[in-house]
């Protein structure tokens, strides 16, 4: 018979309240980084008076991630009950699209925009279009809203305005006649928040139609034929060091004072937007590195629509980008008043 030990044991101590709660929410959370699940923690449960970094190791433990000394001591029956939740839960979806990168042939671009066809200004269009001309450029991004969709708008509509089919129309002899006058360019069509309208009135009205050959507004426009690639409204393009958006994707509605300013404080990086009609520019620089450049681009539809007044401060113009074959870049704004640029 062994003899009884008198060694006292030490009492189980219960499991700290924090720990409890950030356990339930990796399991809740599988594929959330260290990083992120720090950050949801500390704003759902700030009464802990934890920091990041105290959370975020917290998490790595938990996940058995602190290496194999700490694998082999802690939190071992939690890291199977993850594990058999990663194996069980499906593969989560994701709506991210991958950017879409310019090949390197891409040096010579004009960026135009906001045309609104059927509402685009004659005399600005055309200027902007004999400039790309002029200059050979080698590839031409329509940046968003070529199309305005007025009827179909979430806003007040006015009834007289052009049908859908008759923007679609206009669209496709517009988009038909760049190819005709630049039969060798890149031309990339990304869309805008005025283009995506078309896809929305449909999810929201008739989603049958979603799955039909021939609804699609790429199809309707006859966008594979007149080899003009797509990217789609969520998309970032990259010219080189050069981020180039709508301007409606990086949640900004008026643009502030200047829309570059504001573009550069939610971005941090070199970027060229359309979206508020206005040309403006800024600059900024990280600490020990080499500054950054962003601009907002002039539009190329009527200056003046009912519904902004007697008065805006919208502008014409384009942008003249030229790409070095490091990936640095030269911008040259353009402003266009009654067809001439300046």
């Amino acid at each position: 018979m062994k003899p009884t030990s008198t060694a006292k044991r030490k009492p189980v101590r219960p499991e700290p309240t924090h720990v409890t709660l950030l356990k339930e929410m990796v399991l809740k959370f599988p594929d959330l980084s260290n990083h992120g699940t720090a950050r949801k923690f500390l704003n759902d449960y700030p009464q802990f008076m934890l920091n990041h970094e105290q959370v975020r190791c917290l998490v790595k433990n938990l996940k058995g991630s602190n290496g194999e000394h700490h694998r082999a001591k802690s939190h071992v029956e939690f890291r199977k009950q993850l594990a058999a939740l990663k194996k069980e839960l499906p593969k989560g979806e994701t709506e991210r699209l991958d950017p879409y990168y310019l090949p390197k042939a891409s040096k010579n671009i004009l960026i135009i925009g906001d045309i609104h066809v059927p509402y685009h200004d004659d005399a600005a269009l055309f200027a902007a279009l004999e400039y790309g001309s002029e200059q050979k450029v080698d590839t031409i991004i329509i940046n968003g809203d070529l199309i305005d969709f007025a009827l179909i708008s979430r806003h007040e509509k006015d009834m007289r305005k052009r049908s859908v089919g008759y923007e679609i129309d206009t669209a496709k002899t517009l988009l038909k006649g760049i190819r005709d006058l630049f039969p060798n360019a890149l031309i990339v069509y990304k869309y805008g928040n005025h283009d995506i309208r078309y896809e929305k009135f449909i999810m929201q009205r008739a989603p049958e139609l979603l799955d039909v050959d021939g609804t699609k507004l790429e199809e309707l426009l006859e966008l594979v034929k007149l080899k003009i690639k797509i990217v789609y409204d969520k998309q970032i393009i990259y010219a080189g060091k050069m981020a180039i958006l709508h301007g409606h994707e990086i949640g900004l509605t008026s643009g502030g004072v200047n829309p570059a300013r504001s573009t550069r404080l939610k971005l941090n990086k070199s970027a060229i937007v359309n979206h508020f009609h206005r040309e403006t520019k800024d600059m900024g620089k990280n600490l020990g590195e080499q500054p950054f450049s962003c601009y907002s681009n002039g539009c190329l539809c009527d200056l003046f629509p009912a519904y902004m007044g007697v008065h805006t401060l919208w502008s014409h113009g384009l942008i003249h980008l030229t790409l070095l074959n490091n990936g640095d870049y030269k911008v040259q704004q353009k402003t266009i008043i009654d067809g001439t640029i300046y």
